[in-house]
Parts: C-alpha cells; structure tokens; sequence
C-alpha cells in the first residue's frame, strides 16, 4: 500500500502534491471536528433521554400523590375499624364517605368483611365479592398491597385498588379496607420546548403491572409488542426503568420510557421525534465540520495554486514550449512568485541564452565540419584518379602480359573504390544510407569501367537503409565480386543478377553469374584467390559470413549479415 502511494506521489504533478499534502494535513482537523460533534451528538441524545424521562415521571407524579395518600387513608381507616366499637355499625358508612370526600379520584370506598358482603361502602350499595378471585387472593394473603383491575366488575372501568387488611384485637383477620381509584392514561407533554430538532412527543402510552397485563393505553385495539419496539412476551419492565432508550424501527428512531408508578405498577410510554428524517437529525451536525474541513481544503487549495502552482506550471509550459518549437514564451507576473521560483526562472533564462550560443557555435562548427569533409573526400576522390592514372602510365611502357592483367585487376580495383566513395559521400551528413541506390550506382559504374552492355546485369534492389560504416564495406564487396564477373569476355544478356534483400534481421546480399576462376569454391591460393580473401574480409567488418556455391555454370556468392540499427 505505502509502495503504491509512493508510486502515485512519483508520478503526480505539483498540483496533486500539494493538494495531498492539503488534504493529509487537514485530515486530523476533519477527524477531530466529526469526533467532537459526536461527542456532542451523544450529550444531546444522553439529555434527550434524561428529558424524556422526566416527563413522564412528571406526568404521573400527581398519581403517584394519590396512590400514596390513598395508602395512607387506608391504613389509617384500618386501624379505625380494628376496634370492637365501629365493627361494621353505622360509624363504618360515616368513614368511608367521609375518606372518598377527602379523595376526589376514589370511585369506592369500602369495608369488604371476611365473608365477602359488602355493606358499608361510600356509594351505599350492596356487592357480594364472595367468589370474585381476587377477593379470594385477598384472603389467602392478608397483606397490605395494591389491586389492578381494567375492567372492574363494580365500576365497570380500569381501577387501581389500594387494599390493607383489619385486625381484631386478638390478630384475627376480620375483613379489607379498600380504596378504589378511577385510573385513565396520562398525556406527558412534549419534550424539546418547541425546538423543531430536539422536541419528542408521546406516540404511545400504556400503564401495566410488571406483568405484562395493560391496565390503560392509548391504544387499546393495538397489542403492546405492536405498539412498543424492542418488547418481547414477558418484559422486564424493572430491568427498564433506569434510564429511557433510543429504539431504531423503520419508520425511524423511537424513545422508550418506562416510569414505575407504584408498586409492580409502570407507566410505558413511546416517543416519536416531532419533523424527524435524516438530513434534520443526522446530517447536519456532522455537514457543518465537513463543509469546515472542505472550505477550508479549497482556501488552502486555491492560496497554493495561486501562489506557487501556477507559477510553477507557467515556467514548465514554458520549457516545455521552447524544447518542442524553440519558442520562448514569456511568463506573466513572474514577479509575484516566490523568491526560489524567481530565482529558478533567472536559471532557466540564462541556460536558455547558453544553449543559443552553444547551438550558433556548434552550427558554425558543423559547416565547417561539413566543409573540411567535402575538401578531404574531393582530395580522396582525387588520389585514387591519380594513381589510377600512375597504373595506367606503367601498364602502356610493360610489355609483359602477366603484369598488364594485374595491373588492368589493380586499376578496376581502385577505379571501383572511388565510385563507391563518390556515391557514398554524396550522401554525407545523413544518419542513414540508402544501399540499394548507392549499389546500383556501383553496379553502373561497373558497367562503363568494363565496357560491359546496359542488359548484362538483372539488378533485384530492396529498399534497405543503414549506416555509412556499415554500407562501405558492403559496397566494395559488390564491387569486387561484380568486377570479378564483368572481367570474363562475351557476356550475354542477364548473365549476371544481383540481389538486396532483408528478412528476419538479417541483410543478404547475392551475386549469381558465369564460372570464372576467382570465385571457385576451390581457388585457396595464389593471385587469383585475391577476391575470396577480401570477401571474407569485408563480410569480418560487417559482422556476418560469404558463401560460395557452383552449381552448373552459375556461381553463386551470397553475404549475409545481422541488420544493424541505424
């Protein structure tokens, strides 16, 4: 990973570095500021909940109150009734009305005696709780406690029954004294004082024993796991009743609340964020930073742009302008770079200024070069006519016919090589030669030297290039070889063909034409193995190998040899 970001670094402009280092260095600021807005975001959700929870308990604080005050009343009316004196006289009706006055919210107040006739009571009526289950629980556990009923049997609506036990004076349960309160669902009030982000109000209410058992909800068509996310078939509403909690559902993010009321006694309650959706609640905190950070980046991005980049791209347009076209283009508000970009750009100007002089002198140079070149290969081509003209001087005083041939061999020989110099110096200057030209005009040459007729020689010429080191030794090997063929009398039409060709990197050159005694495959010594001998030393210089094949009255001289590059 860090090789493939040095890699990227390597080959990326100026512009790319500056802006990773923006970005590299701006990163623990954007890492810090989503960090502290989520710190933030949890302080707010942490106080949501503690806020909510409030609520609640606010809504039911006056419940509570008279839960308790109807313990009180109860526990008190109890000890009234343990005495022998009121039993169940008149004085019993004058108690429990006068405690149902004092308790507005109490639907009953009765005095239930042991046999479960019910004759004093604050409505004045009659009821027999002699087979009503809870009555019988009642009596098989005489403790002081609270009873819930939704649908009372008395009053036909959700009760919460404060009951405790009376005593005779010898300890002997004789009866309950029960408080019945009217209990209807509590409305909390919205919690977030009208801001439209944090405000959550009530989706759901219920009040329930620890149960499981709904004793009031706001819904009572709808099942409690249906309404309440998160709540499975036997809650633990007391493991709940810490804190309030964050549920996700899919219509969003919901608050649950559980309120303990009285005694296994709870108030469940489901909060719905009032406006909520994601841009509201999520994204705008964490927006904010990383609109920051970006502000930031693109300040940072447009001040180092704006500074060094551009001046930087300017001075590299340049160069790359003067290296392609030799065209050199003015950088505008070069003053207003930086003192090293300056400084850079006074380096370039004079190198600039250094590499015109150099380039004028080297110019003067090379037409001199150019010159003394066309001088020396005038003064060669000069040399070889003379001492041509020297062998042939001594050739016309000789009487001898054996020196005459030699001489007649010597003075083609050197006739030839000036040919080939003229035709390859013509060319001089040029990175690469055209050898099929200057071979035909070898071969041409050959003809008049030889007096050989115009249809003797079927040239083949590929168009092959290459280097003047490379095509001189070429070239007189054809020489030698062609001359060799055109020295044998009474030549026909196309006696003689030559061949230029280039295949698979290689370079053949092949000569096909009558028996003459110097290419026998078989003449290794004397003067007439001369030509073999400066075959193979040609084929040396070029790397590659001479053959020499009969076959018939045609002989066959074939030079191969690795193309080199030019």
């Amino acid at each position: 990973m860090i090789g493939r970001w040095k890699s990227f670094l390597s080959n990326s402009s100026l512009g790319v570095r500056l802006g990773s280092t923006i970005i590299i260095a701006l990163l623990p600021l954007g890492a810090l500021s989503i960090l502290q807005t989520r710190d933030a975001l949890d302080q707010i959700d942490q106080s949501t909940l503690k806020g909510v929870g409030g609520a609640a308990l606010q809504s039911v604080r006056e419940q509570i109150e008279v839960i308790k005050e109807a313990q009180v009343s109860a526990r008190v009316l109890a000890s009234v009734l343990a005495r022998p004196s009121i039993g169940g006289g008149p004085s019993c009706m004058d108690q429990v009305t006068a405690i149902a006055r004092d308790i507005p919210q109490a639907t009953l107040v009765a005095y239930v005696p042991k046999s479960g006739l019910l004759t004093c009571s604050s409505d004045g009526r009659v009821h027999d709780l002699s087979a009503d289950p809870a009555f019988r629980q009642m009596i098989s556990l005489p403790v002081p406690g609270l009873v819930y009923d939704p649908h009372s049997s008395i009053s036909n609506r959700a009760i919460l029954g404060v009951r405790h036990p009376v005593f005779d004076a010898d300890g002997v349960l004789t009866g309950f004294v029960v408080i019945s309160l009217a209990y209807s669902t509590i409305s909390p009030s919205a919690y977030g004082d009208g801001d439209s982000v944090a405000e959550w109000n009530p989706e759901y209410l219920a009040t329930l024993t620890s149960g499981g058992e709904v004793l009031v909800s706001s819904a009572p068509d709808v099942r409690l796991q249906q309404a309440v996310p998160g709540i499975g078939e036997a809650p633990e509403f007391k493991g709940m009743t810490d804190t309030a909690r964050f549920v996700e559902t899919p219509d969003g993010r919901r608050i649950v609340s559980v309120v303990p009321i009285a005694r296994d006694l709870f108030l469940l309650s489901v909060w719905k964020q009032d406006s909520a959706s994601f841009w509201t609640n999520a994204a705008i905190p964490y927006t904010i930073p990383a609109l920051t950070w970006m502000a930031a980046l693109a300040a940072a991005a447009f001040a180092s742009s704006r500074l060094v980049v551009r001046h930087v791209r300017a001075l590299a347009r340049s160069m790359s302008d003067y290296v392609t076209s030799r065209k050199r283009v003015l950088i505008p508000d070069i003053s207003g770079a930086p003192h090293e970009i300056q400084r850079l750009y006074h380096a370039y100007e004079s190198l600039i200024r250094t590499i015109e002089q150099e380039e004028a002198e080297l110019q003067n140079l090379l037409l001199d070069k150019d010159t003394l070149l066309r001088e020396i290969d005038h003064r060669s081509g000069n040399s070889l006519q003379i001492m041509a003209s020297v062998m042939r001087m001594y050739r016309r005083e000789t009487t001898d016919p054996e020196l005459r041939r030699v001489l007649d061999g010597l003075i083609n020989r050197v006739i030839a090589l000036s040919s080939t110099h003229t035709s390859l110096y013509a060319m001089a200057g040029r990175q690469d030669i055209a050898v099929d030209m200057v071979l035909s005009n070898v071969v041409k040459r050959l003809k008049e030297i030889h007096g050989v007729g115009l249809g003797v020689a079927n040239k083949q010429f590929q168009p092959v290039r290459m280097d003047a080191q490379s095509a001189v030794p070429l070239a007189l090997a054809l020489a030698e070889t062609v001359g060799c063929y055109f020295s044998r009398p009474g030549l026909t039409e196309q006696a003689v063909l030559v061949s230029l060709s280039e295949a698979d990197g290689k370079v053949h050159l092949r000569v096909e034409g009558p028996v003459v005694p110097e290419l026998l495959p078989g003449t290794t010594s004397g003067l007439s193995a001369l030509p073999q001998r400066m075959l193979r030393q040609f084929a040396a210089q070029l790397g590659g190998t001479v053959s020499l094949r009969r076959d018939g009255e045609v002989i066959t001289v074939e030079l191969a040899f690795p193309r080199q590059p030019t």
